[in-house]
């Protein structure tokens, strides 16, 4: 009985640049053979698609086929067994999922006798093959890439601001591009602060910059700006930032300060032109007659400026603001630290940070998997690049958005892994500027004194005359802190101390519980936690 066939025809996009792989030289190949043996061709697919896997559209389209029209045929011809797959478990499954419909895959260039149960070592070689040689090119390009990044070049598509050049050696650089300043303006006006990001997203694109919304942020966290390249962890290899030989648009300096502002580890506090040294008690003073806010300026006389407080509401409420200034710091003066409740404050930390060492291994490994999932996704999108179902500058967006990704994700791995240092740190600073807040106040700028006071204070402050009604602390830094020079503390009460703190430390996760206040005026910050 005559035999009939369908033919199956592959090729891949880089194979045919590299090997020059014709899918017409396939096609006269099998039609001879299929002439010399007597075979009846039923059919044949064309197919322009990778061979990692059976997830094709013609061969999709063969196996639907199959289904509408049962018992067409006996055979499935191919050229070799490289151009039926590259993969050897996707192989077996499909060639046993062809025999159940009455196909027998052949490659006519490696014959085998399917009844004879050798010819299964002689398959398991043919198909293993081409999967060894993908996985070494595979493994050959990351090498390559690796060296390169090593050596401080970008070896992918320029990033926005960036051009693709060749440098005096003919080597592949990038450099500069047209969009360069644009670059540059959205980093200078992240670190100021007054905008956020969607702000100045929307400011850069009506400027001409093309970037995607959500590859705003990818964007401000890109080391290549600044002259640095990313290397991934990779096996045995760690993670690490490399110094990169192409020209950076923005300095190191820059791109530090815009992290430290989107991670909220420093934020920017600009001061108005009104704002003065002289005057750092305005917007936290409240007049004791309308209970309005109290602002400040300045007036001439005898020959040089002098400063005062007074009320924006017509009170004759006016006083000096220089003897306000010193009357605060001697207020500060009598506050004075209590020493047994800041070492139950530390232990209570010291506590913490052995509870949560399992909250921060299970936080890491839920980052490494977050970064195999953005690789996985870029091989994906190269894959779809090759195959042509995405052409190559969406391809470069999707890449910048995943590497992107991975870089945030070691660096919160990083981060996650050093925070129990960074956490006590921050509490030493903490209680050393209660222990010692009248030198720390004295000493800071406006911006840091204004941190100061909308940290610690619970309510505004009322100047009467020469003196202050009582100030008023906020939540633990009351219980840290308490009134009255010298004093001590009763030494007989350290368990009644410890039971009261315990019921106002707030619990931490990863992130150090911060000392809130309500924004005053002038915009100033109430984050106790961030160094002046």
């Amino acid at each position: 009985m005559k035999q009939r066939a369908y033919l199956y025809i592959r090729v891949s996009t880089d194979e045919q640049a590299e090997k020059g792989y014709s899918q017409k030289h396939q096609d006269d190949r099998l039609r001879q053979y299929c002439e010399h043996h007597n075979i009846e061709i039923v059919g044949s697919f064309w197919e322009d698609y990778s061979g990692k896997t059976f997830d094709r559209p013609e061969f999709n389209n063969f196996i639907d086929h199959l289904k509408k029209h049962k018992n067409s045929a006996d055979l499935l011809l191919f050229l070799k067994w490289d151009r039926f797959s590259r993969n050897v478990a996707e192989s077996y499954v499909m060639i046993s999922r062809l025999a159940k419909m009455g196909i027998e895959p052949q490659a006519i260039e490696q014959p085998l006798d399917m009844s004879i149960p050798e010819s299964k070592i002689m398959l398991a070689i043919y198909l293993a093959a081409p999967e060894v040689e993908n996985d070494r090119r595979s493994l050959n390009t990351i090498a390559g890439m690796r060296k390169a990044m090593k050596e401080g070049r970008h070896v992918n598509m320029a990033p926005r601001g960036y051009r693709n050049a060749r440098d005096e050696n003919n080597n592949p650089i990038i450099e500069p591009g047209k969009d360069a300043h644009l670059i540059e303006l959205v980093f200078e006006e992240t670190a100021k602060g007054v905008h956020n990001v969607m702000e100045i997203w929307k400011m850069a694109k009506a400027k001409g910059l093309k970037v995607g919304r959500s590859q705003m942020w990818n964007l401000l966290r890109n080391p290549i700006y600044c002259g640095k390249i990313f290397v991934p962890a990779y096996k045995d290899e760690k993670a690490m930032v490399i110094k990169a030989s192409h020209e950076q648009i923005i300095s190191q300096e820059l791109f530090d300060e815009v992290q430290d502002v989107l991670n909220g580890r420093k934020r920017k506090f600009p001061t108005r032109q009104t704002s003065k040294e002289e005057l750092p008690l305005r917007g936290y003073l409240e007049c004791k007659f309308c209970s309005s806010k109290i602002t400040g300026s300045a007036s001439k006389g005898n020959g040089g400026k002098y400063f005062y407080y007074h009320c924006q509401h017509g009170c004759k409420e006016r006083f000096k603001a220089e003897l306000a200034n010193e009357e605060l710091v001697k207020e500060f003066t009598e506050i004075t630290s209590n020493m047994g409740v800041i070492r139950s404050l530390k232990e209570s930390v010291e506590i913490h940070l052995r509870l949560s060492k399992a909250d921060k291994l299970e936080q890491i490994a839920k980052l490494r998997l977050e970064i195999e999932k953005a690789k996985s996704r870029i091989t994906n999108a190269r894959k779809l690049m090759l195959d042509k179902e995405i052409d190559a500058n969406e391809y470069r967006e999707i890449k910048d958005e995943y590497e992107d990704e991975i870089i945030k994700y070691e660096r919160e791995i990083e981060k996650t892994s050093t925070l129990d240092s960074d956490l006590k740190e921050q509490i030493s600073f903490c209680c050393d500027l209660l222990e010692n807040l009248p030198k720390y106040f004295v000493d800071a700028d406006l911006t840091a004194k204004q941190q100061i006071l909308g940290s610690i204070l619970a309510e505004k402050l009322v100047f009467e005359g020469k003196t202050y009604r009582t100030i008023k602390l906020r939540g633990i830094v009351s219980l840290i802190c308490r009134p009255g020079k010298d004093y001590k503390g009763n030494r007989n009460k350290k368990s009644s101390e410890n039971s009261e703190l315990s019921n106002v430390v707030p619990g931490t996760g990863f992130e150090p519980a911060h000392l809130a206040a309500p924004p005053p005026e002038d915009g100033a910050s109430t984050n106790f936690a961030t160094r002046a």
